[in-house]
């Protein structure tokens, strides 16, 4: 039968020609040294849960993520972190298995509620109650935010559900303005069941 000489399969000789299969070969075994070399070691993936004032205004965790028995790591959560948000830490991860560097560690952030707040982007929105006199003579009230409390002046006759906004005590990211807080008035019915309230109750639905 006829023989089939590879050189000449794999385009020539290979004996200097460009694209020979000596080359061929060569850049093949140039590749497996390359891979061969030191690599980077895996990432590692954890999950931390921390305060929703926490959240806001950032902390400084201390964590064991490869067990207690390792050593620990610190990190740094970074203001206005949100439920989900992802933080990378450089060189926290597993070893490399041929010398290369740490890979990195990775953290989920989960957010506990808060039983005032809510949260939407980097807005707040907070429930404020009034009693009928507050709500109809107005009032001078303290409101809590991030940054501590604060006195609001309450309007004179403030509807239950009206809204008043405080510009930039909402969230505040690295980097661009901070959100707002949005305050929401509900205005308490007395719950008294005295003949006496229910007379002024009654005289004051006359008007």
């Amino acid at each position: 039968g006829q023989t089939v000489d590879l050189q000449d399969l794999f385009g020539g000789a290979g004996g200097g020609q460009a694209g020979g299969f000596g080359d061929l070969f060569g850049d093949l075994m140039n590749r497996q040294r390359r891979q061969r070399g030191p690599v980077k070691g895996p990432d590692l993936e954890s999950e931390v849960t921390i305060e929703f004032t926490s959240a806001l205004r950032g902390a400084t965790l201390e964590l064991h993520p490869q067990g207690e028995a390792s050593s620990p790591v610190t990190v740094r959560i970074p203001a206005g972190a949100d439920e989900g948000s992802r933080v990378r830490i450089p060189g926290q991860g597993a070893a490399s298995p041929n010398g290369g560097a740490k890979g990195d560690l990775v953290l989920t952030i989960h957010v506990t509620p808060h039983p005032h707040f809510r949260r939407e982007g980097d807005d707040l929105h907070l429930n404020l109650p009034l009693t009928v006199g507050e709500a109809y003579h107005g009032a001078r009230i303290p409101v809590p935010t991030v940054d501590g409390s604060v006195t609001l002046k309450v309007p004179a006759h403030t509807q239950s559900g009206g809204v008043l906004r405080l510009r930039g005590k909402g969230v505040g990211k690295k980097g661009r303005p901070a959100g707002d807080l949005y305050v929401h008035f509900l205005v308490q019915v007395p719950t008294d069941a005295s003949p006496e309230v229910a007379a002024l109750v009654d005289e004051l639905a006359k008007h």
